[in-house]
């Protein structure tokens, strides 16, 4: 449209907005009328638009709370939460706000805490009380993962023989938020007894904790591992996996990268990649 035109917004919820590009965020489900007008310079209006939208609901209204544990610190978020209003959710680590900012972590017992307000004014709070503990990782290790990885989807690894020489697949690349939410997993299992991608913490899935870490992804999957001693020797059994095969020679383009070593504990340590494609 010409620069000086500008376009009008009316929503059907009772909320408006000027602009080119707008949001709005509907609470409520039912059916509503969005209109758009474009005006020209001196305020006439040129032409008018309008959709029909239905929101459907959620489900019931409901808080969660998500605890991506990392090397001396945390980072909390509400993440999948179901509500009805626009009011942000509140974490609480220990009785103070701290919002989704990774913060400081001593060693010990811990309360996060996501405390959310429905759409009837009430207050729900969600708490979950963990353990903070020294644990290694290993930077090296997770290269090697990561080498091994791409090695496999350039040399065509096929999953059904187990031999190579299918066709290649472009390398995965690191991703930051991928690694929080790798590690989060690693060290959630390490520290909390358990072997699953259902977390024993807080009950998050993957997909939830990598939305937890800041990204949007179409697709998402995991491989965890427990006790193996080498990037090879969990690389090798990854492969031979027909599930975990699966992932790493499927159309993914990101992976995140997690080796946590803690001894004393059921397996002593914990690898998991996650994978990403956005």
């Amino acid at each position: 449209m010409p620069a000086d035109y500008r376009v009008e917004w009316t929503f059907g919820d009772g909320g408006a907005a000027s602009g080119p590009q707008v949001r709005n965020t509907y609470y409520r489900a039912g059916s509503y009328t969005m209109q758009a007008r474009l005006l020209d310079s001196g305020g006439r209006v040129v032409s008018r638009a309008e959709a029909k939208i239905d929101v459907k609901s959620g489900g019931p209204e409901r808080g969660a709370l998500t605890i991506l544990l990392g090397q001396g610190q945390v980072r909390l978020s509400a993440v999948d939460s179901v509500l009805y209003t626009p009011a942000a959710p509140r974490l609480l680590l220990d009785g103070q706000e701290v919002g989704e900012r990774p913060v400081s972590l001593n060693h010990g017992t811990h309360q996060a805490t996501a405390l959310v307000t429905l759409q009837d004014g009430r207050q729900q709070e969600r708490r979950i009380t963990f353990t903070a503990a020294p644990f290694s990782g290993s930077v090296p290790f997770e290269s090697e993962v990561l080498r091994l990885t791409n090695r496999a989807r350039a040399r065509g690894w096929n999953c059904a023989t187990l031999r190579e020489g299918g066709a290649s697949l472009p390398p995965l690349s690191q991703s930051a938020a991928l690694d929080a939410a790798a590690l989060a997993q690693s060290a959630g299992m390490a520290l909390g007894g358990y072997f699953d991608h259902v977390s024993g913490l807080d009950g998050s899935t993957p997909l939830r904790r990598v939305l937890a870490a800041g990204l949007k992804p179409r697709a998402v999957a995991e491989n965890i591992a427990a006790g193996q001693e080498t990037p090879a020797e969990v690389v090798d059994g990854w492969l031979r996996s027909p599930g975990h095969c699966k992932n790493i020679m499927s159309d993914f383009g990101l992976i995140g990268l997690s080796f946590v070593n803690r001894p004393g504990t059921p397996y002593g340590r914990y690898w998991t990649q996650v994978f990403a494609r956005l």
